[in-house]
């Protein structure tokens, strides 16, 4: 489910930020996965950016199914 995939997404923004120093995270993932996040999961995705010091951001990717995502570190 979207909702699955965006604690996949958290759990993995989280390991990533212990490995590497980007400057911002981006994740790439379908439209309902990026709504979930700007709605139900706004709060999740707010504190973890605050606790990893990293700003996260969200892009839309219409060719992706909603368990598809990608974490691009910029």
């Amino acid at each position: 489910t979207p909702r699955t995939v965006c604690y996949d997404i958290l759990r993995e923004i989280m390991r990533e930020s212990r490995q590497f120093n980007p400057r911002e995270f981006r994740i790439l993932a379908s439209q309902s996965v990026i709504d979930l996040f700007l709605e139900e999961e706004s709060q999740h995705l707010a504190m973890l950016g605050d606790f990893i010091g990293k700003p996260i951001s969200l892009s839309a990717e219409p060719g992706m199914n909603p368990e598809q995502y990608d974490i691009v570190l910029m």
